[in-house]
């Protein structure tokens, strides 16, 4: 699978309100300062764009704001809490740093922020929140049924801020498959504070195709490893087994697979020395059949030609 990027649309600090109300993309802001505005000085620094169906941002403020509008429409928001946020008052609630936001379409942002304050934002369509449900084993709860607010675990939140704390200098990082996993794990936190327990806690179909995959590794027996038809027997998409090895390797299984088939290649290679072995059979036995691109991924990886270990070795 291609890795598309984060593509930003909005990269900019800003030091008059007004600006900074007017230029945020798709939320209805209405910010007043809570105290005297610096002069020429930077009050804010705003980063949005997009990956895919995912909506990013990253915004901080550097001081106190009475914040009123309306978040995306036809949108789920989530709004996880940055290293430094103090503390929001939101809605008639006082939440921190293990406090995950929830905007749903039509609610009103109303909230009131201590000074320097640091949030990290995704938003994904309804429909697609829909999606996560199913594939979680869920049917669709009743939204105004789900807590506005809900405490996620440590490490949650560290992936969560790593991920979306690249947009600025490393945002070819934040890609489509790691932002769906993040999304997936948020909404797990969500709904098993309701009561509700997703099958995905359980071993799922896309592990149990994973660890087919890393047992082959494991046996050698890799030559005709298919991953779409593994996918296929197993009834999975590719995109969720992606997601998988994305979130356990941070690789794609197509990537893990071929530097298996590599590394099992070097060992036969050094193995060679008292055995009539060629290049073409150890090619054979571990699935490659194009010469020049198998000598030239196993350079890549390994600083030789296959050649080079063959005659080291024999």
């Amino acid at each position: 699978m291609k890795r598309q990027g984060f593509q930003a649309s909005l990269v900019a600090e800003f030091s008059d309100v007004d600006q900074l109300c007017h230029d945020i993309r798709n939320w209805d802001l209405q910010f007043q300062p809570l105290g005297p505005v610096p002069v020429r000085q930077t009050i804010a620094k705003i980063i949005q764009g997009h990956a895919a169906q995912f909506d990013c941002t990253y915004a901080r403020f550097h001081m106190n704001f009475d914040q009123r509008g309306a978040p995306p429409q036809g949108k789920v928001t989530f709004t996880i809490p940055g290293k430094r946020l103090q503390e929001l008052w939101w809605r008639g609630h006082s939440t921190g740093e293990h406090d995950v936001l929830v905007y749903l379409p039509g609610t009103e942002l109303k909230s009131i922020s201590a000074e320097d304050f640091e949030v990290h934002l995704i938003a994904v369509d309804v429909a697609v929140i829909a999606d996560y449900f199913n594939r979680c084993g869920l049917t669709v709860p009743d939204p105004a049924k789900l807590p506005s607010v809900f405490r996620a675990p440590d490490n949650i939140l560290r992936k969560a801020r790593s991920i979306l704390g690249k947009l600025d200098e490393q945002p070819a990082l934040v890609d489509p498959c790691t932002l769906d996993a993040l999304v997936e794990k948020l909404i797990i936190c969500w709904v098993v504070q309701t009561g509700l327990q997703p099958r995905s806690l359980a071993p799922n179909a896309s592990r149990i195709v994973m660890e087919e995959i890393v047992a082959a590794v494991a046996s050698d027996d890799i030559a005709d490893l298919r991953i779409s038809e593994l996918c296929r027997r197993g009834g999975i998409s590719r995109r969720a087994l992606e997601i998988a090895f994305q979130d356990k390797f941070g690789t794609g299984p197509a990537a893990f697979v071929k530097s298996a088939r590599l590394a099992h290649a070097r060992r036969q290679l050094q193995l060679a020395a008292d055995a009539d072995v060629t290049i073409a059979d150890v090619m054979d036995d571990v699935g490659f059949s194009h010469v020049g691109q198998f000598a030239q991924d196993y350079r890549r990886m390994f600083g030789e030609r296959p050649s080079d270990t063959l005659r080291r070795y024999s």
